[in-house]
């Protein structure tokens, strides 16, 4: 009889262990999901943080066209950054320029972005202008018609 009993806690200590290391498994696994998406979302965070830090840009000129109540702009922009510039939005005096022509503009290069502001701005007072780009990164500078 007693042998039989021996062989019962020997089995109790056997399955305790098997529980406890399934449950130490599971948390394992858990904690390693847990701990690389923690690790993927900084990386991507990072890479997104280089690209803002290679982005360089500046207005070069602004043109302004009055016609019918509204105000036509366009804006050239040098790009000396070492990733495309994708500009995002047009500002003038704060207020955001409807009817914007997206453009990317390649390393060391130029391009145009134009768009139509929904009032007419008159000449002789500075305008400001605040190109700003898909990474937020922005450019403003004051600028005059005629």
């Amino acid at each position: 009889m007693r042998s039989i009993k021996g062989v019962s806690e020997i089995i109790a200590v056997i399955l305790m262990i098997l529980i406890v290391t399934t449950i130490g498994f599971g948390v394992f696994l858990y904690s390693l999901g847990y701990f690389s998406n923690i690790t993927s979302a900084y990386m991507e965070s990072s890479k997104v943080d280089s690209d803002a830090v290679r982005e360089n840009f500046v207005i070069t000129d602004v043109l302004f066209t009055v016609s019918a109540g509204n105000t036509n702009v366009r804006v050239a922009i040098y790009n000396y950054g070492q990733t495309n510039l994708r500009i995002a939005a047009l500002y003038i005096n704060g207020t955001a320029l409807g009817s914007l022509v997206e453009s990317s503009i390649p390393p060391y290069g130029s391009g145009f972005v134009t768009g139509v502001l929904d009032r007419e701005i008159s000449a002789g007072e500075p305008q400001l202008v605040r190109v700003v780009s898909k990474l937020g990164n922005y450019f403003e500078n004051y600028y005059f018609l005629g």
